[in-house]
């Protein structure tokens, strides 16, 4: 199963928290989310099934239904990020993480529209500011592995864009970058697609694209500053993910596949 939520959930975020404050997100659960750790020798990790079916339904009204029977387990996460993102089963955003793991493990649903879920669910069971946000991040660039892959040259430049310059020149770097040459380090090349767009958050851009690179306690602490320090809104921080997954895409640095 892919639990790619997990990681960094185990952390708090402190300072002021206003970010996100005239977006609210108002996304509800139903069901009882009651599981039953199951015991199965050929796996070495802890699973639970589901006793019944559950349900979240996002801001916009769509339904993501968990079926009765659903195994969730934490499978996914390597063993190195569980030393400081504690356990999958645990915390006020458990309900929201056994929908993200169901859909992650399917090929319904694209990666975006998963993670954005997840980001609402949080919401609804009452994460917020900071937190919310560098967490929804962070899961958003983490590992390759979660529902279908997105167009994501597409959706940079025919969707709704904040906080960058969508230019021509930006979708040549960017399609050169996908066809696997000339691809640099990742910090050179978060450094040109910097100038390129003329991105507006360099700091959390810059973090997103380490975090992907390497998903470290480190590098979310920096991802947590650079958001609590540039603040940018549900739409720009939308804008930079699919700018990250771009600068980044998969086979060009060593990322963690759920």
């Amino acid at each position: 199963m892919r639990f790619a939520i997990m990681i960094l959930l185990g952390s708090t975020v402190s300072g002021a928290v206003n970010l996100l404050a005239a977006e609210a997100h108002a996304g509800s659960f139903t069901g009882d989310f009651e599981f039953r750790w199951l015991n199965e020798p050929t796996n070495q990790h802890r699973i639970m099934r589901s006793l019944g079916e559950n349900s979240f339904k996002d801001d916009d009204g769509k339904v993501w239904l968990v079926p009765k029977g659903t195994k969730i387990d934490g499978a996914s996460i390597p063993p190195v990020l569980w030393t400081f993102a504690g356990s999958p089963f645990t915390g006020n955003y458990r309900r929201a993480s056994v929908v993200h793991d169901f859909y992650c493990d399917t090929d319904t649903e694209f990666r975006s529209a998963i993670h954005k879920m997840f980001r609402d669910a949080m919401a609804a069971d009452g994460i917020s500011g900071w937190e919310l946000a560098s967490k929804y991040a962070a899961v958003s660039v983490f590992g390759s592995g979660c529902g279908k892959p997105d167009n994501l040259l597409g959706a940079l430049f025919s969707g709704t864009i904040e906080g960058f310059a969508p230019t021509d020149e930006l979708k040549a770097n960017l399609q050169q970058l996908s066809e696997g040459t000339d691809l640099g380090t990742v910090a050179d090349r978060t450094e040109t697609v910097t100038a390129i767009a003329q991105v507006q958050k360099p700091q959390t851009f810059m973090a997103l694209a380490e975090f992907r690179r390497v998903p470290s306690e480190s590098n979310f602490q920096e991802l947590q500053n650079a958001i609590q320090s540039e603040q940018p809104s549900d739409t720009e921080l939308d804008s930079l993910i699919l700018l990250t997954g771009a600068t980044v895409p998969e086979g060009s640095a060593p990322l963690p596949i759920p």
